[in-house]
């Protein structure tokens, strides 16, 4: 059997985009996988309809001082054998696991593997390319998560939880695993590095309509694959189509 791939997803006020975030994890071509999410939105029980056994969401009844403390007992919460980031609002190619993990084996001499590169769209369209090592695409050895641990910070807890890692940054392009998405009307903490969204996140920092029970719907709100096989086409040639054969879609 392939090694158990746990991968773990903070989420707080975001049910529609956590709902497309789980859409990409059920996706993943990588069987022997667990997705383990936790929020903390206070007042708010998040909960799927015919839940697979694989995915669990886990209520905190009170919000976490930060995302490093909150991070750390998600990755507390069950042990795998390499651990993906899987954020909440973010959008993953149906290949990112077992691509993550086919490379693990190939540079054991690395904690962590990321692209360089990753795809970033601006309110959920306006596909770019930023050179960004996004801890949201990192796959983490079992060694290394186990022996480190988040500062109890929400801004660059990532960074600093990586800092002692031997990185192996990959270079992708035209190919990518995720799609960052920076705007969505949503409180977004790395938007404070975008003076265009910084106004609207702080503005939007912890106002929300929910309560109670909210359903999870792990759907699309659209085809991002069929945009993205537009978008690569015009950066290079056929990538898009590319990118179609390789994820079993008819062009």
């Amino acid at each position: 059997m392939k090694p158990l791939v746990t991968c773990l997803c903070c989420t707080y006020n975001r049910p529609m985009l956590l709902g497309e975030s789980i859409r990409c994890f059920l996706d993943q071509d990588y069987k022997n996988k667990r997705l383990i999410v936790l929020n903390d939105q206070e007042g708010v029980i998040l909960t799927m309809d015919d839940c697979p056994d694989n995915v669990s969401i886990l209520n905190s009844p009170v919000r976490f001082g930060s995302l490093g403390e909150k991070r750390n007992f998600l990755k507390s919460y069950e042990a795998g054998d390499f651990y993906c980031i899987w954020d909440d609002d973010d959008l993953y190619a149906p290949y990112r696991i077992s691509e993550s993990v086919d490379l693990m084996f190939r540079n054991p001499q690395y904690d962590i593997i990321k692209p360089k590169d990753s795809y970033i769209s601006i309110d959920n369209s306006g596909y770019q390319i930023a050179t960004n090592r996004f801890h949201a695409q990192a796959i983490i050895s079992k060694e290394y998560m186990d022996g480190h641990v988040y500062p109890p910070i929400s801004l660059g807890e990532d960074a600093n939880f990586e800092k002692d890692a031997k990185v192996g940054y990959i270079k992708m392009f035209p190919n990518f695993w995720s799609i960052f998405r920076m705007g969505m009307e949503t409180y977004h903490l790395s938007s404070v590095n975008y003076p265009a969204f910084e106004k609207r996140a702080w503005e939007n920092a912890g106002k929300s309509d929910l309560e109670g029970e909210v359903k999870i719907e792990a759907k699309f709100q659209k085809d991002y694959w069929a945009e993205m096989r537009i978008v690569l086409n015009k950066i290079n040639g056929f990538a898009g189509d590319e990118f179609y054969d390789k994820m079993g879609r008819q062009k």
